[in-house]
């Protein structure tokens, strides 16, 4: 239902144009741009499909614990003699703990039939095998299945991080737009302004108040701001298709068009990227490492087993009558198969290499999760630092383009009462246009510090749902 509501927001800002494009009657906010990117970007349904495929593996490693029916009949008849035919009919139960169970109903006849196969009609058997050593503890298809479960646990976690990466990236390319469209806005503002003084330059060296000079030096501020607006053009224009890259619906890609304008509302980003805490083992990137740890854990436990000698029992109860009707009368423990099997290898020099490599492996990655904690917790406190210092220096940045401003105001005044020059004007302009310039620089620098500073706080393993 939500994705279905979001469907009917987006239909408002998306329309077929051309070749794929979007249009827009409004802006683009970078709320439903990130709602777009979540919602139906390749690499977000492509970190889903990790965890559909471990959750595929978890299906798989609880498929050797399925029961099995098998049918076996062999028959052999030469010049018109049965020399035999055999029969056989079994059920195998698998086991968590190491126990197969199994049942079967054997049949044989023939002339020339192997006496230790004469059913003398239809044979029932109940019975089943249980590891006493080795598979008592742990076996092969029990750790198989638990850590086919921890895989599913660390693909979550590591569909976290990648989501996360991939809505930084798209957020970071948002802002680019923003300050190129921004930047553009500026220069296009300050090229009026140099067309309307180069006009009233030349209105004034007609009726000789300024020397013809004057008019040169206009002439070549209005083309440089021209020049400035073209490459503010470009760069808006480019960081426009950076932006499309990240805008896909209904498994097409989208091209913005020259109608849709990036919206960026102060309040919205402050709600939108208000960071929580978090607990630092908590963090997927820790979680992740951790169950790769309990992965080993398991490895390292079975290989332990594998010190124990091999000893199976197998016990079979045999009947002629049907046990499932006459269950009593067909227990006879005097009509049985019974066998044992060990083995025990004299150095386990095999064994104890495979111990010793999985306790290595286990170490390591103690190692790696001990230096990955700490690399998380440094890289939140120097991104919050980041964060911080950039909005002290955007705050200056604003301050320092109100005084440029206020010194191209006045100067424009001492120009206009013939007590300063074109050149000063100019020049003043310029600063003012530099410190505009910076100003956004640093404002999208601290928005997306912001943002680095949000995305190592708050993880959204399935955006899809």
């Amino acid at each position: 239902m939500k994705t279905l509501v979001t469907l009917f927001q987006i239909a408002f800002i998306l329309v077929f144009i051309g070749q794929q494009s979007l249009r827009a009657q409004e802006g683009l906010s970078l709320e439903k741009y990130l709602e777009l990117v979540k919602m139906n970007h390749p690499f977000v349904k492509q970190a889903q499909l990790k965890i559909d495929a471990s959750e595929a593996n978890l299906m798989k490693s609880k498929g050797v614990f399925d029961p099995k029916l098998n049918f076996n009949q062999k028959e052999k008849n030469f010049k018109g003699i049965n020399y035999y035919k055999n029969q056989k009919t079994q059920l195998i139960v698998p086991t968590y703990f190491g126990i197969q169970l199994d049942a079967q109903v054997q049949e044989s006849s023939g002339f020339y039939l192997n006496p230790e196969n004469n059913t003398d009609g239809q044979l029932y058997g109940i019975g089943g095998s249980i590891d006493l050593s080795q598979g008592i503890l742990s076996n092969p298809r029990q750790i198989a299945l638990k850590q086919a479960k921890l895989f599913t646990k660390q693909a979550k976690e590591r569909n976290a991080l990648e989501v996360n990466e991939i809505l930084t990236a798209a957020s970071h390319a948002y802002l680019d737009w923003y300050k190129a469209y921004k930047s553009y806005q500026i220069i296009e503002q300050f090229v009026s302004n140099a067309f309307f003084r180069f006009e009233g330059v030349k209105k004034r060296v007609h009726t000789g108040d300024l020397a013809a000079i004057d008019s040169t030096e206009a002439r070549i501020a209005y083309f440089q701001r021209q020049i400035e607006r073209e490459n503010a053009q470009l760069d808006y224009q480019k960081n426009k298709i950076e932006v499309s890259n990240f805008i896909w619906f209904e498994s097409q890609p989208f091209v913005l068009s020259n109608e849709i304008e990036p919206e960026l509302n102060e309040e919205d980003f402050v709600m939108l990227f208000k960071a929580d805490s978090l607990e630092i083992e908590n963090h997927p990137k820790l979680l992740e490492i951790g169950f790769k740890r309990s992965q080993l854990d398991l490895e390292k436990r079975l290989q332990k087993s594998n010190l124990f000698p091999q000893l199976s029992l197998h016990y079979q109860w045999l009947s002629y009558s049907n046990p499932i009707s006459k269950l009593n009368y067909t227990m006879d423990p005097d009509n049985n198969i019974t066998g044992i099997k060990a083995s025990f290898p004299l150095f386990l020099r095999k064994e104890r290499a495979n111990l010793k490599l999985a306790s290595i492996k286990v170490i390591d990655m103690e190692w790696e999760q001990a230096q990955t904690k700490v690399e998380l917790e440094n890289k939140i406190k120097a991104l919050y630092l980041a964060k911080e210092r950039l909005k002290n220096q955007w705050d200056i940045a604003k301050q320092m383009v109100e005084d440029y401003r206020l010194l191209l105001i006045g100067e424009q005044k001492k120009f206009a009462a013939g007590e300063s020059s074109l050149f000063l004007v100019n020049s003043r302009e310029s600063k003012l246009i530099e410190a505009l310039l910076k100003s956004i620089s640093l404002e999208v620098n601290q928005k997306k510090a912001e943002i680095n500073y949000y995305y190592a706080l708050n993880f959204q393993s399935n955006p899809m749902s």
